[in-house]
């Protein structure tokens, strides 16, 4: 199954909020840790809402599932309930009611769509201090009630006309409780939201009770292990996610499960049976999952395998049928997704990176980059780099300062920009300085750096261009500061 979640949080009003990109950023990466293609956006204007949502309900099709969550203001209006952007024109009711996005319009989009599930999660009931200037009712405070239509849930932050807390620490209260309970397995969402409802009940002291209307169909759970972020028209569910891929007792099952055996003695002559195949009279779908394989086993460091791949131009080269080259679109595949069918962020397999990644650039093999091109666009706000065969080099920033000491000439890296975006940083809970309270620094030669931000960036060296505000030569000495990493986010 594959499930496409809509993530929004808007902070940065006139009077701004704390925690909605927190809640946004940390149920984002909650989702994509259970399998959901992830499309999220922090503090958008009218524009971008409406964007964000058209593209979000038009893609629902290709889905099983949908989810949609806001946190930030939200209000009701003549019984109509309105997501704010951070453009919205409080100054009327009608001025705020046409710079907001109505919640129907959500709903409109999954009433419509072909998938079997729609989610709607809305932390947005806060209280919002643009109302008070407006003519109206206690009892309009909140979201208004609404009905869900057939295989939707609607989870509110309050019951309807109430007001949400914000919650103390680094989450509003009702996200905070949703995201405790999310990672128990198996649970259905119906009782999920029950415990969520106690939790935010208790913590607030009884002031906050949250509310559901569901008119699901079919069941539901969020950490299922059930949802595959790659599809592809090429290959069986099994062969996108290899865990669940049973070989049979001919010769290409036969090699893959040597090289699944993690035993080089095993593997070694599976290798080497590889280049005996026949790839006209081998189904695609066997040929793909073998490549996924033969990468695996170069991984573990398997000789025969690491041979296959230092010379793919020409290991790849007679697999190539009518066009398509199965086996090099499973080496592809696994560089990017793992055994689940699940996009890998930033744990890539790059060891073999810049070999197969060369042959982007080669005609023969156009149609397995187009493949892979298709399979990432869905994280292409997660990769600097897709490789593709109009692929062009990626260009940054090395911001250096120089340091003398002893007649030796080194250059401490300060900066490593991307278009004046800054790339590196701090990694959590990292221990970062010496004895003396100065920053650590690890020793690196320029062209090493350069592999080790190809490596964490995921961009080919021959794709990654680095200019530096100094003169150097690929031996010249670089500090790189400990504790620190390479984020494209």
């Amino acid at each position: 199954m594959r499930a496409l979640a809509l993530v929004i949080g808007n902070s940065k009003y006139e009077d701004e909020l704390i925690t909605p990109e927190n809640d946004a950023n940390d149920l984002a990466d909650k989702l994509k840790s259970f399998g959901f293609i992830v499309k999220k956006d922090i503090d958008v204007d009218l524009d971008k809402f409406n964007t964000l949502v058209d593209s979000f309900g038009t893609e629902l099709n290709n889905f099983d599932i949908g989810l949609f969550y806001f946190a930030g203001h939200g209000m009701q209006i003549d019984g109509d309930n309105f997501l704010t952007a951070t453009n919205t024109n409080f100054d009327t009711e009608v001025s705020a009611k046409y710079s907001s996005v109505t919640l129907y319009k959500v709903l409109a989009y999954m009433n419509k769509a072909k998938n079997e599930t729609n989610i709607i999660i809305l932390d947005a009931c806060r209280n919002n201090p643009y109302e008070k200037k407006w003519s109206r009712n206690i009892k309009q405070n909140g979201l208004a009630p609404l009905h869900a239509p057939k295989g939707t849930l609607i989870a509110f932050s309050t019951s309807p006309g109430e007001i949400a807390l914000n919650g103390s620490g680094r989450n509003g209260l009702y996200t905070h409780c949703l995201l405790t309970y999310l990672d128990e397995p198996k649970i259905q969402v119906e009782d999920l939201f029950k415990r969520v409802r106690n939790a935010v009940f208790a913590y607030s002291g009884g002031k906050q009770t949250t509310w559901e209307h569901t008119s699901l169909t079919a069941q539901f759970i969020f950490n299922s292990g059930a949802y595959i972020q790659a599809s592809s028209t090429e290959y069986s569910n099994e062969e996108i996610a290899d865990k669940l891929y049973v070989p049979s007792e001919d010769d290409v099952d036969n090699i893959i499960k040597d090289l699944k055996s993690r035993n080089w003695y095993i593997q070694n002559p599976a290798i080497r049976k590889v280049y005996d195949i026949d790839p006209t009279k081998v189904e695609k779908g066997k040929l793909f999952v073998l490549g996924r394989n033969i990468l695996q086993a170069a991984q573990g460091t398997e000789k025969a395998a690491k041979a296959f791949l230092d010379n793919i131009e020409n290991s790849a080269r007679k697999f190539n049928v009518a066009g398509n080259n199965h086996l090099l679109n499973g080496i592809l595949f696994e560089i990017y997704f793992d055994a689940e069918g699940r996009f890998r962020g930033d744990k890539l397999k790059t060891a073999f990176f810049d070999k197969i990644l060369s042959l982007v650039i080669k005609d023969e093999y156009a149609s397995s980059f187009r493949f892979i091109k298709e399979q990432l666009q869905p994280f292409s706000d997660s990769l600097l780099f897709i490789p593709a065969p109009n692929a062009t080099p990626i260009s940054l920033n090395l911001v250096l300062e120089k340091v003398e000491h002893d007649k030796i000439v080194e250059f401490k890296v300060k900066g490593i920009k991307l278009e004046g975006k800054e790339l590196l940083k701090k990694e959590e809970d990292s221990w970062l300085f010496r004895n003396d309270g100065e920053l650590a620094y690890e020793p690196y030669t320029f062209v090493r750096l350069k592999q080790s931000i190809s490596k964490q960036l995921g961009v080919p060296d021959t794709f990654l261009n680095l200019s530096t505000n100094f003169t150097l030569d690929a031996l010249s000495k670089l500090l790189y500061p400990f504790g620190y990493t390479l984020s494209k986010g």
